[in-house]
Order: C-alpha cells, then sequence, then structure tokens
C-alpha cells in the first residue's frame, strides 16, 4: 500500500545493490506466496469439509493475496528499477497496492472477530455468522476497498488523506484485532480452568499446556500482522507529520515487510489448520507423483528411441 505522495518514492535513488537485493526478495517472495495462496485456493475447492464460514474469510484473503503477487509486486520492483515509468502505469500500481493492502488488512480483522464469536460464543455462532452474512462481509470489504483506493486519485493532494487512511486502515482494524484476540485468549483461559476442575489428577500440568499452547498462537497471529505492517504505517506516519523523507533502504525494508505478509497468511490460517495441512499433503504428494511419472515416461520413450535406432538396419 501506499499513503505518501507519488512524488515521494518516485524522487528516491536507489542503489544497483538496493535493486538487486529488493527484486531478489520480491521475487522470491511472489513465488511463494503463488504457492501458499493457490494451495490454499485448491484445498477449499477440493475440500467440503474446508468450505466453513472462517475459511470463506480465508479464502477471500488468499485471493487478495495472488492479486498482490501478480500485480502489486511486479509493478514495485518495476518501479524502483526504472528510471521511466509513465503516469499510467504509476496510477495502476498505486490503486492496486492500496486496494490489496486495505482488503488484506479488514479480512484480517474480520477473521479475528469470526474467531471470537467462534470462541467467545460457540453456541449462538452458527446463527450469528452464517454463510450469507460472510459473503455479504466479504464482498463489503472488497466494496470499502475499492472506493478507498479509487479515492487516492482525487484526494492525493489533500493532506489528511495520509492520516485518514492510517486510522480508518490501521488503527481501527489493530484496535479490533488485538480486542478480538485478547478476550479469545480469556475465554480460552477461563475454559481450560472450567476443564481442569473436573479432572482428577495432573491438573497444574494441563492446564499450562492449553494455555501456552493458545498463547502461542495468538502470539504468532497477532505478532505477524504487526511485524509486517507497523513499520509501514509508522514511516507513513512519520512523514505525514514532519515532512521528513525516508532513506532509500528504509523504503524497500518495510515495502518487502508489509507484502511479505501475503506469503506468511496462508503459514498462519492454513498450515495451522488440520484440514488445510492434510489437503497441502495431499495435493502437493498428487503434484510430485504426476511429476515424477511425466519424467518417467519422458525417460522410457527416449530410452525406447534409442533402442530403436540401435538396432534398426543401416
Amino acid at each position: 500500500m501506499v499513503l505518501a505522495p507519488r512524488h515521494q518514492f518516485r524522487s528516491l535513488e536507489f542503489s544497483l545493490l538496493e535493486i538487486a537485493l529488493s527484486s531478489t526478495l520480491i521475487i522470491i517472495t511472489i513465488l511463494l506466496t503463488l504457492l501458499g495462496n493457490v494451495l490454499v485456493l485448491l484445498a477449499f475447492k477440493g475440500n467440503w469439509r474446508i468450505r466453513t464460514t472462517t475459511n470463506f474469510f480465508v479464502s477471500s484473503l488468499a485471493l487478495t493475496d495472488i492479486l498482490v503477487a501478480v500485480v502489486v509486486m511486479p509493478f514495485w520492483v518495476s518501479y524502483i528499477s526504472s528510471r521511466i515509468f509513465n503516469v499510467i502505469a504509476q496510477r495502476i500500481w498505486t490503486w492496486t497496492d492500496i486496494l490489496c493492502g486495505i482488503a488484506s488488512i479488514w479480512h484480517l480483522t474480520f477473521i479475528s472477530v469470526d474467531r471470537y464469536f467462534c470462541i467467545v460464543s460457540p453456541l449462538k455462532y452458527h446463527t450469528l455468522v452464517t454463510h450469507s452474512r460472510v459473503l455479504v462481509t466479504i464482498v463489503g470489504i472488497w466494496v470499502y476497498s475499492i472506493v478507498s483506493s479509487s479515492l487516492s486519485q482525487t484526494l492525493w493532494s489533500w493532506s489528511g488523506y495520509t492520516l485518514l487512511l492510517f486510522i480508518n486502515n490501521f488503527v481501527i482494524p489493530t484496535f479490533i484485532i488485538l480486542v478480538m484476540y485478547f478476550n479469545i485468549f480469556r475465554k480460552a483461559r477461563y475454559q481450560a480452568r472450567q476443564i481442569d476442575m473436573t479432572i482428577n489428577g495432573k491438573v497444574k500440568k494441563f492446564f499450562l499446556k492449553k494455555e501456552l499452547k493458545a498463547a502461542k498462537t495468538l502470539a504468532i497471529v497477532i505478532g505477524a500482522f504487526l511485524i509486517t505492517w507497523a513499520p509501514f504505517f509508522a514511516v507513513n506516519l512519520h512523514y505525514y507529520v514532519c515532512g521528513c523523507r525516508p532513506m532509500p533502504f528504509v523504503v524497500i525494508a518495510i515495502k518487502t515487510m508489509h507484502y511479505g505478509n501475503s506469503m506468511t497468511n496462508p503459514v498462519i490460517y492454513g498450515v495451522f489448520n488440520r484440514d488445510f495441512k492434510n489437503e497441502f499433503k495431499k495435493l502437493l504428494t498428487k503434484c510430485f507423483s504426476f511429476m515424477f511419472k511425466r519424467d518417467l515416461n519422458i525417460h522410457d520413450k527416449s530410452t525406447k528411441s534409442c533402442v530403436r535406432s540401435e538396432i534398426s538396419p543401416q
């Protein structure tokens, strides 16, 4: 996502080392992002048990991350490496960058809300969170993201635009995510204590194991979001307040980090889910099996061809 004025990053001069390093990291990120998120979509399509309300958000998030990998990241590489980056390309990159950034953040936010209702109100969850409501919410996220990114084309010169995006698309979502996961962790602790009171023997050990597991999962979710997005918004807010232009290597670092969030999302919301993990194994096994059989068939055909050529009369 781009929050600072267009001329800020364009006026920066990136060294060849910075361009090479950033391009290499982005290419690796693109490949891993595509691999992880395509697996998420294939698993969601191929296994009916995975098509839960929560995973509708996860699948829509995967589409967002694929869009980042296919459109936004290549534009960023072109942006820093090309001396000639025309206005049309710049507008397309800016629009898609803001669109995908906002959509990704709000998908993460509503995933936290969904999990809050699932854990805190499990008896009411299926009546509160229905497939139709989830689909309406997903459409709302995309509409809001499209409108917000489209406004960037007209409101970019307004000094308050950066602050508006910062509050609406980082402060508010971060507050919601922290509140949701804090209450989830508190509820998990309460449930663990209730279970402990009904078990004779080894109570303390069981309680600590459950609590530590919940704390570890929540720490990964919150930590990945803050680590990948907080530096980007902090630099842009600093520029908004004092007008201090960041160093080129700082710009490259924060852009690589928040693009990297698209790579970590499949790991957090896919691999940590047992159904997704099992489906990933099946898909990768089929893929490698197909590749091995294809190579074996090619080898057999080439061997037969060589044998025929040797025994054929001269």
